[in-house]
């Protein structure tokens, strides 16, 4: 008696075996999990255009985070001469993925000039754009820098010895028509200013404003040697590099009476 359904059985058992067959199911295999980006975009305009110094005008932009994880933003930077005529409302922090800081730039001049260069915003992202170019032209009159020339002696009018030796016409050592050694080292924030004054030997603090027109008005006193120096008026245009005009002073002594009162005019005074 045959029996075909146990030779099939063992049949398929043998073809199952020679191919490697198994019952157990195999596990696949999951998708691997993505890299964290942080991808930094900027956009807006900072191009300032002419603000008077002393005055000031604000732009903004926007930083922009498109990755997949929070982005650290860790300062920012600007070139071209920028760093002391501009501020930021915001200049670190986190920016989280998907989302925005709008940032508020002011360009305030303290000098004239036109400047042009780049803002920089550092941090930890993986891609993306962080620069962005930034200009402004500081409309105005500087007096800021390193000013040399000569002055002279037009008028010499006082009291005392210390006219007398000074400037007067007879024995003076400095009468109407000298010429004499001036120069000023100046800094000049908006339009107010200061630094130092020396006519010849004698040294001292100044401080003043430049105005709209352009007019340099400084007053403080200088001192060496017993010799006291103080401005009385100083009122004097700026042509470019040049100033000119006629400024005033008077000169004291700690071991002579008098004063000595003295107009002069600038000479060739340049930066």
């Amino acid at each position: 008696m045959t029996r075909p359904c146990s030779s099939l059985f063992v049949l398929l058992a043998l073809v199952s075996a020679a191919c490697g067959g198994s019952d157990s199911p195999s596990t696949p295999t999951g998708p691997s999990a993505s890299t964290p980006t942080r991808v930094m975009s900027l956009a807006g305009s900072l191009a300032f255009g002419s603000v008077d110094i002393g005055s000031a005008r604000e732009a903004s932009f926007t930083i922009t985070n498109t990755g997949t994880a929070t982005l650290t933003v860790s300062g920012m930077t600007v070139t071209g001469g920028l760093v002391e005529h501009t501020r930021a409302s915001w200049t670190n922090g986190a920016i989280a993925a998907g989302a925005s800081q709008t940032v508020r730039i002011t360009f305030e001049p303290v000098a004239a000039g036109t400047f042009s260069g780049t803002l920089t915003v550092n941090g930890d992202q993986t891609s993306g754009i962080n620069t962005l170019p930034i200009s402004g032209t500081g409309a105005g009159f500087s007096a800021a820098g390193q000013w040399s020339g000569r002055y002279v002696v037009e008028r010499c009018d006082g009291t005392g010895s210390v006219q007398d030796l000074f400037c007067s016409a007879n024995r003076g050592l400095y009468p109407v028509g000298t010429s004499l050694p001036i120069a000023l080292s100046l800094q000049q924030n908006g339009s107010n200013v200061s630094g130092t004054a020396s006519f010849g030997q004698v040294t001292g603090v100044v401080t003043g404003v430049v105005s709209t027109a352009g007019t340099l008005t400084l007053q403080g006193t200088a001192q060496s040697g017993g010799l006291r120096l103080t401005i009385t008026n100083w009122n004097t245009p700026i042509s470019g590099n040049t100033l000119t005009g006629l400024i005033a002073f008077n000169v004291g002594s700690d071991t002579a009476p008098g004063v000595a009162g003295i107009t002069a005019r600038l000479a060739n005074v340049t930066r």
